[in-house]
């Protein structure tokens, strides 16, 4: 089977093959990405809280930290549990469309009426 380029599955009308299973990678990243983003505001929220908050406190600040630490690992494991179930369905049916060809190559051919045995 010929593997084709990530542009001709973009553009392969009839969905014959996939192209999620290219950008997975690459969305995965953007998701830790975000999730560290996010993170990092709640920290420095955590700092002016700490600073214009209820008077000089490192409680505030050590709450942020540990809510933003905590957070990252939820986000990050939310997304990896949602993109690997992604994958498994694109394999799933990568998989199935595999097993039809195979047993459609297996499958004898039908005989026409000329070669069929007179009795």
């Amino acid at each position: 089977m010929e593997e084709k380029s990530f542009w001709s599955r973009l553009f392969d009308f009839s969905f014959s093959s996939f192209v999620t299973l290219k950008i997975i990678p690459f969305l995965y990243g953007l998701w830790i990405a975000v999730g560290a983003i996010v993170s990092l505001s709640m920290l420095v929220g955590g700092v002016g809280f700490m600073h214009f908050g209820y008077g000089f406190s490192g409680g505030g600040f050590f709450l942020s930290l540990v809510w933003a630490v905590i957070y990252f690992f939820l986000w990050v494991i939310g997304g990896r549990i949602w993109m690997e179930t992604v994958i498994i369905l694109f394999r799933i049916a990568e998989n199935t469309s595999l097993l039809v060809q195979a047993s459609r190559e297996k499958q004898p051919k039908e005989e026409g009426p000329s070669q069929k045995a007179s009795v």
